[in-house]
């Protein structure tokens, strides 16, 4: 008789438990593409400390050409320096995502274009392939960690 009080208490005690909750990965996706759609449009309003809360302090921004800048500091002040190039302008859309089984790590598959004056004033597009990597943080927001992109030779948005 103690062994099956025992036995109940056991199973009483592991039926219990919580379960971790199933993560969506789809929806979560989803999600996190709609943000980076909503930040994409963020940029046109030039407010550098709402553009700025998109990356974690620990983020790394690998542009083409330059060493990766490490730190929003380090981010920052290249966001800053590019809205001051003439006839500057950036967009970009997710294409694909991808969320760990987690749901606290995702990458995203993405496409921008880049817009700058040339010396006489005209605009002159670049198109470029991206790949992001986002992490929920423990306020459940995703922030951006690392940002890269290079050269798209289809050259379309």
């Amino acid at each position: 008789m103690k062994n099956i009080i025992t036995l109940l208490v056991v199973i009483t005690l592991f039926g219990s438990c919580t379960r971790p909750t199933e993560i969506n990965v789809v929806e979560e996706g989803e999600n996190l593409m709609k943000l980076s759609k909503d930040w994409s449009d963020l940029i046109k309003t030039g407010n550098t400390d709402q553009i700025m809360e998109g990356w974690a302090d620990e983020a790394v921004m690998m542009p083409p050409g330059l060493p990766p800048l490490k730190g929003k500091d380090a981010i920052r002040n290249y966001v800053e320096e590019g809205a001051k190039i003439p006839g500057f302008a950036i967009r970009w859309e997710p294409l694909e995502a991808h969320v760990s089984k987690s749901g606290d790590m995702a990458y995203l598959i993405e496409r921008n274009e880049i817009i700058v004056n040339d010396s006489l004033g005209n605009p002159v597009k670049s198109y470029n392939k991206v790949v992001t990597i986002w992490k929920k943080q423990s306020d459940g927001q995703w922030k951006n960690v690392v940002d890269m992109w290079n050269a798209d030779p289809k050259g379309d948005f």
